[in-house]
């Protein structure tokens, strides 16, 4: 803001004034700060440069209105000096020091340094009065500004401080040096004259408002306080104009003086705070980040050019030439701006459709010819489709319109609020074909279907089943499908009556509403009237909106000749050419876009035509008298669509009905037709527009109206509105109301596992919540809750610390049951024995929670299986059931059991663990729980893996992965990729295993699941080893091990130490006996018999290949004891393999060489029927 003192006339004491207003300013800032701290959590802070001098002054002359402006070196110094100014602070230059030192108090003197570089400023700091006079203090509240725009009362209202999407344009002179030294003071006032003559020309002739001058610059506004149709445009045209005016200029000023001055440009297009300037200062102006950063740009742009903004761009990317983007740095921005030069217009127009019938002479032949051949007697059927407003229905009205008079015609439509709604279409069809209007009542209507010859010999059948159809309260007291069937009779025969007795055009629009009844109705219908005098014509959006065969026709957008007519016959007054052209530049040939802008323009006013369809509405919307603007906005507040019982609560208008008719009268929103008394906004961005042009603070009061109307007037249907609520409560001003509402929004995305609206709830709730420390905790909770799900464990340990900091030392159930979750996600990072201190703490604390108890239990039951204790874990687990079933909470106890279930594997008791597991799936199922779901799958499919029932395991784990994939967790999908690629690998089908283990370990290295690293390593090891490349797949093999040592978990140690051992058989047959030896020793520690027969058999094959055959044979036979007590035929097929190679070598004597032969042929069986081709492929190569 620049402010003048001794302008237009001098007093003595102004820079007194001047330095005494700045320091009111200050102090009123900082009193202001504290309210707009406890309601905003911010605060403001300004800077103010003071300079004192002679300078130019007066109104600019020419043909513009004048405008009173100052320029000269003190507005130089000035803006220099508030540049380099820290923030809550006045410097003065050393002229204004010594005009008030007698009455202001200063610091030393000291440099300042302005930004952009330059020499170091002489200044002094405003330290305070010396003495403040009621006189001098008032002077702040009674300055005088040249404002730019003149206040007047009619349509005031629009000066009320609003929301606006503005074009903003600082323009600026660039010199090197002042022109002050060049020329003489009636010299450069004629100067300034001029150059501020092009400038307002420029602006005022596209309709901008010249907000402000600030010394040489000028900021001009395109869209406030009235908005037009193509603000953005205009403000580009107008730069352009500027320069191209200031080139014209130049020559004179050359000729006259022997100067010349360059103009730079700044353009930005965004949203502002427009209005009146509070307090007795009568001046309309806009604040906002856009204006900061389109002076921002100006002062980035180079001499003579146009810099625009990415916002302004996409506004006005049709009409200009723009040069390559670049990339500027902008004070208060985190990240380099994107801004673009203006090269030139853009003359080219890229027409598309229209609603208007011009330009659619080859469709009308098309569809008159159809009609010609329906005549025949064989029935024409034909579909039309194209974009919204491309002029379908146009198209139909101007064929109906042309056929001949004795044509039947029978025209209905689908409506997208009864796309769930049976028959709906139907219905039309029906009410229209025995003109029963909306308004008959059920005796008129009963009488217009006796009335009906095709339907007299039904009786009163068809009354009361039409009647139903209609929507009357009758009820035919046939079944569904005999209704059906007689609707369908009802039908054909009144079609082929109407068809017999004159042609018959039947036309059904907006299929892509259709309800699915109906649409099947119709598609019967279809055939009946392909053997009928009949044309059936269709329209939607889509090609594939119909499900019979049909005749096709495609409508494209207009012509620029076409268009051109269009505009034409919708103008009520003849366009001038500039006019039109901006129309079929802008409107693309779309017939609905060109017939909205031609209806905005209003006899004498300066309105060309809209850039956008938002800014035509816009533009509409200030056309509004305030109470159906007000009454607009309200709606707009409550929703695209909104019933008027809720508006009426909301509105403080009193006639609220006659706004709504005006809104409809002016097409902003339209009727539905529902029981409850329902309108809704024509198209989305009229209530975007209605929306937008709101203050945040008048906004947020309304949405908490709206939000207390629900309840008010649902009050035993909340569960309905929960969204609802929490969406006006969080956009309101009521900060309990927002938390409460947006964390039971929260609660029920969770339990759909809808992670990403959960997740934005959830902070939302928290965000409000700080004066709430119980809802802040409970918002925190919830994050970290779903963060583990979806793996983003370090942020849902920093959720869990916080919801812990919020509920202090109360609650110790909510502590412990938030420590809880808390280690269970250090467990998953690998952190065993910290999360096993933390789940013995909580069990310790909490005896009197059987529930938390339960949980931690249970966990405590994991990481003792995991560590291969697996009398603990069954111990613990039967533990947590028990206080599961006491605190009734299903949830920990279908947990418990899929835990039960897991021991029970592992122990080798596969059909134990399947009763487990079906048990907790039950539960799972009972409680709606996927997640719980999805686990039970899996732990199905490893069971059949391991009965070798190979497609039952994978038919599992897809339906596992299917939910996984769904609800967004992402550990259970690096387990289950996992799983998949084991498949494979036991198939042979090794390509296919890689890729799935690869899959697996991106996924678990991006939560940093240890586990599940160790577990896609693993089996990327064992892959690359079966294709020979044995050094990458070990050392893989080497880092799962490491990654199952650091996680504490002995059972998968043993699995990684077997493969290693497998790995080194025909290399190293002395190391893989070593390696399986120290595996075999943690099997037997841990009472794994399954996995203790597994590492006999890798022993078996190392002596086989040192030429041990007596110990090879000893490992392999007890091997073969082993596996004999499980269902992993797979696995003792292996062993039978391995011990038939053994066999062999013993002398021909003995009685257990000759039963190799049919060792071998057991083993190929069980191979072939488990289809484990790379087992066969081994036992073939022996």
């Amino acid at each position: 803001m620049l402010a003048v003192f001794g302008v237009p006339e001098t007093r003595d004491d102004d820079a007194e004034r001047a330095v005494v207003c700045a320091v009111a300013m200050q102090e009123a800032i900082e009193r202001e700060n504290i309210a707009l701290h406890e309601r905003y959590g911010v605060m403001l802070a300004c800077r103010i440069g003071i300079a004192t001098g002679p300078v130019v002054a007066g109104a600019i002359a020419g043909d513009v209105q004048a405008s009173d402006t100052v320029v000269g070196a003190p507005v130089a110094l000035a803006e220099s000096l508030e540049s380099a100014t820290p923030l809550g602070s006045v410097l003065v230059s050393p002229a204004t020091r010594k005009a008030a030192a007698g009455a202001i108090r200063f610091g030393p003197r000291e440099d300042a340094h302005p930004k952009g570089g330059g020499s170091a400023l002489a200044a002094y700091r405003v330290v305070g009065l010396r003495q403040a006079t009621r006189e001098v203090m008032n002077v702040a509240q009674g300055i005088a500004t040249s404002a730019s725009l003149q206040i007047m009362s009619e349509r005031a209202y629009q000066l009320a401080e609003q929301r606006k999407v503005v074009t903003v344009l600082f323009a600026d002179i660039v010199s090197t040096e002042p022109l002050g030294s060049k020329l003489a003071p009636s010299e450069l006032r004629a100067v300034f004259s001029a150059y501020f003559g092009v400038l307002a020309r420029a602006i005022q002739h596209y309709g901008g408002t010249i907000d402000k001058y600030i010394g040489d610059a000028v900021m001009a506004v395109f869209g406030a306080p009235v908005s037009h149709e193509d603000d953005g445009i205009r403000a580009v045209r107008a730069a352009l104009e500027i320069q191209r005016s200031a080139r014209s200029l130049n020559e004179t000023l050359e000729r006259s003086y022997g100067i010349s001055i360059s103009i730079r440009i700044g353009v930005n297009t965004g949203e502002v705070v427009a209005g009146l300037l509070s307090g007795d200062v009568l001046a309309y102006t806009v604040t906002g980040d856009a204006v900061n950063t389109a002076q921002r740009i100006e002062a980035a742009a180079s001499p003579g050019a146009v810099l625009i903004s990415e916002s302004t761009r996409a506004l006005t990317r049709n009409a200009f030439f723009f040069g390559d983007p670049e990339a500027i740095l902008v004070k208060g921005k985190s990240e380099p701006l994107p801004v673009y030069r203006v090269l030139g217009l853009e003359r080219r127009a890229s027409p598309r459709g229209g609603p208007k019938i011009v330009g659619r002479a080859h469709e009308l032949a098309r569809l008159y010819g159809l009609y010609r051949a329906s005549l025949t007697g064989r029935g024409q059927i034909v579909h039309v489709h194209g974009e919204a407003g491309v002029g379908k229905t146009r198209l139909i009205g101007e064929l109906l319109s042309g056929l001949p008079g004795q044509t039947t015609r029978l025209r209905a439509r689908a409506n997208s609020y009864e796309q769930a709604t049976p028959y709906a279409l139907v219905a039309d069809i029906v009410r229209r074909m025995l003109a029963i209007g909306p308004a008959d009542d059920e005796a008129n209507a009963r009488a217009a279907i006796a009335a009906a010859p095709d339907f007299a010999s039904y009786g009163d059948a068809a009354v009361a089943l039409l009647l139903e159809l209609i929507g009357y309260e009758v009820r035919s007291p046939l079944d569904p499908a005999g209704k059906r069937r007689l609707l369908l009779s009802l039908l054909r025969g009144a079609l082929a009556g109407r068809a017999a007795a004159a042609p018959l055009v039947i036309v059904v629009e907006d299929l892509h509403w259709r309800d699915v009844s109906s649409a099947e109705v119709i598609a019967e219908l279809v055939g009946t009237m392909r053997d009928l005098r009949c044309l059936f014509v269709t329209t939607a959006r889509e090609r594939t909106d119909i499900t019979w065969q049909a005749e096709v026709l495609g409508l494209e957008s207009l012509s620029d000749d076409a268009a051109s007519e269009l505009i034409d016959r919708l103008a009520t007054a003849p366009l001038d050419a500039p006019t039109k052209t901006l129309i079929l530049e802008r409107t693309g040939g779309n017939p609905f876009f060109i017939e909205e802008v031609v209806r905005s323009l209003k006899p004498g006013k300066e309105v060309t035509v809209p850039g956008t369809v938002q800014d035509l509405l816009e533009a509409h919307l200030d056309d509004l008298d305030e109470a159906p603007r007000r009454v607009a906005q309200d709606a707009a507040v409550i929703g695209r669509t909104f019933w008027t019982r809720v508006l009426e609560r909301v509105t403080p208008e009193a006639e609220y009905a006659t706004s709504l008719g005006t809104l409809e009268d002016e097409r902003f929103v339209s009727r539905v037709a529902v029981a409850e008394p329902t309108y809704a906004f024509v198209h989305a961005l009229v209530q975007e527009v209605a929306y937008r042009t709101q203050l945040v603070t008048n906004r947020r009061r309304t949405h908490v109206a709206v939000g207390d109307a629900y309840i008010t007037l649902f009050e035993q249907r909340m569960d309905e509105f929960i969204d609802t609520l929490a969406f006006h409560y969080r956009r309101g001003d009521d900060d309990p109301k927002a938390v409460h509402w947006l964390l039971r929004a929260g609660h029920r995305a969770q339990r759909l596992y809808a992670n990403t609206e959960a997740l934005d709830y959830f902070a939302a709730a928290v965000e409000r919540a700080s004066a709430d420390s119980l809802g802040r905790a409970d918002g925190l909770e919830a994050l970290g809750d779903v963060l583990r799900v979806i793996g983003r464990y370090d942020d849902a340990l920093a959720r869990y610390a916080g919801a812990l900091d919020a509920l202090g030392a109360t609650d110790p159930v909510s502590r412990g049951r938030v420590r809880r979750k808390s280690a269970v996600v250090r467990h998953i990072q690998g952190d065993v024995a910290g999360a096993a201190a933390v789940f013995g703490e909580v069990i310790d604390a909490l005896s009197d929670a059987p529930g938390e108890r339960a949980h931690s239990l249970l966990a405590m039951g994991e990481i003792a299986w995991r560590s291969g204790r697996y009398d603990e874990a069954q111990e613990r687990l039967e533990a947590a059931v028990t206080a599961a079933v006491a605190a009734g909470d299903d949830e920990a106890r279908a947990e418990a059991l899929k835990h039960m279930g897991t021991v029970s594997h592992h122990r080798g008791d596969l059909e134990k663990a399947l009763a487990f597991d079906r048990q907790s799936l039950a539960l799972y199922e009972a409680l709606g729980n996927q997640l719980g779901q999805a686990a039970l799958e899996h732990n199905i499919g490893v069971v059949s893996r391991r009965h070798s029932r190979l497609d039952e395991a994978r038919a599992a784990y897809d339906r596992a992965n299917a939910i996984r994939k769904r609800i967004g967790d992402q550990l259970g999908l690096a387990l289950g990729l996992a799983n998949v690629a084991e498949v494979h690998y036991q198939r042979g089908e090794l390509a296919e295993a890689y890729a799935s283990y690869e899959r697996s370990l991106a996924i678990a290295r991006s939560i940093g699941w240890v586990t599940g690293i160790g577990m896609a390593l693993l089996g990327l090891g064992a892959t690359k080893v079966e294709l020979g490349e044995r050094t990458p797949g070990r050392e893989d093999i080497r880092e799962a091990l490491r990654e199952y040592e650091r996680a504490g978990n002995r059972t998968y140690m043993i699995d990684a130490l077997r493969d290693l051992a497998q790995s080194y058989v025909a290399d190293d047959p002395i190391e893989a006996l070593a390696t399986a030896t120290r595996a075999l020793s943690l099997a037997r520690e841990a009472e794994l018999t399954q996995r203790s027969g597994y590492m006999l058999q890798v022993i078996g094959l190392a002596h086989l290949e040192r030429g041990a055959r007596d110990a090879a044979i000893a490992a392999l036979e007890e091997s073969r004891t082993l596996l004999s007590r499980g269902d992993e035929r797979q696995e003792a097929a292996r062993t039978l393999a391995a011990l038939a190679r053994a066999y062999l070598l013993l002398p021909a004597d003995d009685t257990r060489r000759a039963e190799a032969p049919r060792l071998l042929a057991e083993a190929r069986t069980t191979f072939s029927e488990l289809g484990a081709a790379l087992d066969l492929r081994r036992l073939e190569s022996v």
